[in-house]
């Protein structure tokens, strides 16, 4: 390596972080424009939150993994947020260790929005993964809670008090488990869906089929979501801050470079080492 690609190697991360910079602060640019206004999965989820009782009583599988949460975490806090405007009582329970963590800290925030409190339910971790599943259309227990009207009718009906499911899905644990081994259990509950976009090839048969009422698959899905609710006071539960997609792509232009430079070089270094084997 010389002087100069020495150099120009150091300087990348400060070239990027000034060039995210600078993106940051540009104005936003139409056709980068993150949110679809003809989301017919932005709709499809109106629509089926529309359809819930007065008071609906929701089951939240709050199981994302650290990779991916930052792709989902606006839309599912919408959701939360959207939930609870619509006079909503959400019981949160979790089937993996980083779904567990995550939603203890999303009901802490919620607590320090003032959510009412009386309408938040924490079920806790549920081992086993499908097992568990399985176990939870049997029995719920909220553990050591207050002893509210929500948390008797949950402990006295099981999975049967909700209206809804909703399946707030990472890698490892999201909608198909919840299809395959809840659903043919508890009969006719709609099941509803945040995933990220990795999951879209698994999750895209389910809303074909109407196993799943409703999904939000891809980023332009949730900004289309978020855009279009009127949360009013509700509107502190969730994040004032929408993402840049200049930075954005941006961001994924120089993580394909960067791939593409060292698939480029492997390859180089590959047909050298295949021309010197021919001539020797």
């Amino acid at each position: 390596m010389n002087d100069h690609s020495r150099a120009l190697t150091r300087a990348a991360p400060i070239l990027l972080i000034i060039g995210l910079a600078i993106a940051w602060q540009a104005p936003d640019v139409g056709w980068l424009r993150l949110s679809d206004a003809e989301s017919k999965r932005a709709e499809l989820m109106t629509s089926a939150l529309d359809a819930l009782p007065d008071q609906p009583r929701v089951l939240i599988g709050y199981d994302p993994d650290l990779g991916t949460y930052a792709e989902i975490r606006q839309t599912a806090r919408a959701l939360l947020a959207d939930l609870l405007a619509r006079d909503g009582r959400l019981a949160f329970v979790s089937l993996t260790a980083e779904g567990r963590a995550l939603a203890s800290a999303e009901l802490a925030r919620l607590g320090r929005g003032e959510a009412n409190p009386t309408r938040l339910l924490d079920v806790g971790f549920i081992p086993g993964a499908e097992a568990g599943l399985v176990g939870l259309t049997r029995d719920i227990r909220a553990g050591q809670l207050d002893d509210g009207a929500f948390t008797r009718e949950v402990e006295l009906e099981g999975i049967g008090a909700f209206d809804a499911i909703v399946v707030i899905g990472g890698n490892d644990l999201g909608p198909r488990s919840w299809v395959e081994q809840v659903m043919p259990r508890i009969g006719d509950v709609p099941l509803l869906s945040v995933t990220p976009i990795v999951l879209l090839p698994e999750v895209e048969p389910y809303l074909a089929g109407e196993q799943l009422a409703a999904g939000l698959t891809t980023p332009r899905d949730g900004a289309a979501y978020r855009e279009s609710l009127e949360l009013g006071n509700l509107s502190r539960l969730v994040e004032s801050t929408e993402p840049r997609p200049l930075p954005l792509l941006l961001g994924m232009l120089v993580a394909v470079a960067v791939l593409g430079q060292a698939l480029g070089a492997r390859m180089l270094e590959h047909l050298r080492s295949a021309g010197s084997r021919s001539i020797g």
